[in-house]
């Protein structure tokens, strides 16, 4: 076969190809659940074969043509191929990787010993039950990745039955070899019927039912094989399928290859292959063949895609849904009426309670300026679809408007996608503030407290929803959304532990952080020392900010303050400030980082 064996890798890759093939390298591995597979890609790859996918068990390579697998596109359309999205824009790629990674997975048996134990002509034919047997797997293994393997069979079988010594076979054996190659593959349940009705006329008229039936029989049986253990059996039934394609070729008085030469061979005296006329009609009839598979396999893979993407959301509104509901709880028990510290488990005690400072109040000024020059702006995303460039071309599309073309109907089709972000107009500014009040924040209660309310002043001089937690052994309010604080409250931080991700929780069930609009805003006043669990829940909310444009202002306070750069390092949407002893110094440095935050946040989305 030319695709699969020791099959001639051009082990080159053009500069611009040099991302996909690295995306081919993994989702090949990936399908194929093993490590060291190598992919090479290009527009020459697979040339002489025609093929638009090879793999060489021998060196673990696998090569895809890229002319072949994605059509006239540019590496930069493709995307990210191990994107689930960009599977199906590009099906028939997806099902040359998939194929080529069922052969790397389930066809290990030993080839060279298989050369050994059988004749050439018996060799090809393992080959070719091969095919089925490990798509029939795929299929059983992938069932969601059933229209790759229908959008790229034809081409396969174009492929191979495009090969010389295919050519030069008699009729019988050209029409078993097609056999194998096609309604083989309806019995995986790769193909549909209706896919290789072109090619019936021509299995009808040249084979017995009976041999039909016989050869059919052995394809079944060899699909539910295994490589592993069943290797003898394979053996048998490649042997047994040689057998009945040559009892149907010498009832019809063809010329027989000899028993040692190459399988295809014509023997002394006879005529050499079914000519290329007969040769001519197999590959119109593939052709046309391929036609109906490709506008089949197009709309399977839309409604497959349509059918996960549902379901995808379907489950992540649930999902949201309930973690809304149980942050909402949480919200509902931090913020609820009469709630103290000592209600909450925590140690803290309200030690001074003051009128804010001039120089305090200057700060509130001077980073609620800052708030109000943040250039963010809720960004939507805007999908549209167009009949010329530019855009990702969407290869679907474009099978689906040459068969309406074919059947007279001419308009146009918007075979490219373009995705738009513009801001909308959201004034709305939420801030949420979690304060740390564990023993080691003891030296930084005056500036921490400081520090909260400068916030809470900015935040409600650009007309901005704040609440305010502080947590340690418990998680308690001291400014809950609506309300304002007018004094300067100074805590005291005994506390022996820091219970951060009940403080995020009760933060999000009352602002709605992760699933709002407008600017977003979760200001940390901690030095980040956490117990092991903290520390990954932190993370993980920190990370979830992060995707949901939720900007971060982490502000590193009290023995290790600095342990809170840790968290925002190689986050582009969170920025770290270290607190000094005095709040109101660090007013302009909070007000900048805050800005840039928020901004920066609005921009990812």
């Amino acid at each position: 076969m030319s695709h699969f064996g020791n099959t001639k890798i051009q082990r080159t890759t053009p500069p611009e190809w040099l991302g996909v093939g690295a995306q081919i390298g993994k989702l090949v591995n990936d399908w194929a659940h093993r490590s060291d597979l190598v992919a090479y890609v290009g527009e020459r790859a697979g040339v002489e074969s025609g093929a638009p996918a090879l793999y060489n068990p021998a060196s673990a390579e696998v090569e895809v043509n890229t002319g072949i697998a994605f059509g006239f596109v540019t590496p930069d359309q493709v995307g990210n191929l191990n994107e689930r999205n960009q599977q199906f824009e590009f099906p028939k790629a997806s099902g040359a990787i998939l194929h080529e990674a069922l052969h790397a997975r389930f066809s290990t048996w030993d080839m060279h010993k298989a050369t050994e134990v059988l004749t050439p002509e018996e060799y090809q034919a393992l080959h070719l039950l091969e095919e089925s047997r490990i798509e029939a797997l795929g299929v059983r293994t992938y069932p969601q990745n059933r229209s790759f393997l229908r959008a790229c069979a034809m081409e396969i079988v174009l492929a191979d039955m495009s090969e010389e010594s295919v050519k030069s076979m008699t009729q019988v054996r050209q029409v078993a070899h097609l056999l194998a190659l096609t309604y083989a593959r309806v019995t995986a349940g790769v193909l549909e019927n209706d896919d290789v009705e072109p090619v019936r006329v021509l299995v009808d008229s040249t084979l017995s039912g009976k041999t039909l039936d016989a050869l059919r029989t052995i394809w079944t049986k060899f699909q539910h094989l295994d490589a592993r253990s069943d290797v003898e059996r394979m053996y048998e039934l490649a042997r047994e399928w040689v057998q009945a394609v040559k009892e149907e070729s010498e009832e019809q008085g063809e010329p027989q290859p000899r028993e040692s030469g190459e399988a295809g061979e014509s023997g002394e005296g006879g005529e050499s292959g079914a000519g290329e006329a007969f040769a001519e009609m197999i590959r119109e009839a593939i052709e046309e063949a391929l036609g109906n598979a490709e506008i089949g396999s197009a709309q399977e893979a839309q409604d497959q895609q349509t059918q996960e993407e549902y379901k995808e959301k379907s489950q992540t509104k649930q999902e949201k849904g309930a973690e809304n509901r149980a942050h909402q709880q949480v919200a509902g028990k931090v913020f609820g009426t009469g709630t103290s510290p000592s209600d909450s488990g925590s140690n803290s005690v309200l030690r001074e309670s003051r009128m804010p400072t001039s120089e305090e109040r200057v700060s509130a000024v001077k980073i609620a300026k800052a708030l109000e020059r943040a250039k963010y702006r809720d960004r939507v995303r805007i999908e549209s679809g167009s009949v010329l460039p530019p855009g990702r071309v969407r290869s679907r599309v474009v099978v689906q408007g040459e068969a309406m073309r074919s059947r007279g109907v001419t308009t146009p089709v918007e075979a490219f996608r373009r995705v738009q972000r513009k801001h909308t107009d959201d004034p709305n500014l939420t801030v949420g503030v979690m304060v740390d009040i564990s023993g080691s924040m003891g030296s930084a209660m005056n500036p921490m407290a400081s520090t909260a309310w400068i916030l809470s002043e900015a935040s409600r001089r650009v007309q901005g929803k704040t609440a305010m937690v502080y947590y340690g052994s418990g998680v308690f309010p001291t400014l809950k959304a609506g309300q304002h604080l007018d004094k300067v409250n100074i805590y005291t931080a005994p506390d022996s532990t820091e219970k951060f991700d009940k403080a995020f929780q009760a933060l999000n069930g009352s602002l709605n952080l992760l699933d709002g609009s407008g600017a977003r805003l979760l200001v940390v006043v901690s030095d980040g020392h956490y117990t092991h669990d903290e520390q990954t829940k932190a993370q993980e909310w920190l990370r979830r900010c992060a995707t949901a444009g939720v900007a971060v202002l982490w502000i590193g306070a009290g023995s290790y303050g600095s342990m809170g750069e840790d968290y925002t390092n190689g986050t582009a949407s969170a920025s770290y400030v270290r607190l000094g002893e005095n709040a109101t110094d660090a007013s302009d440095a909070i007000g900048r980082m805050a800005e840039v935050a928020l901004t920066t946040a609005g921009s990812r989305r």
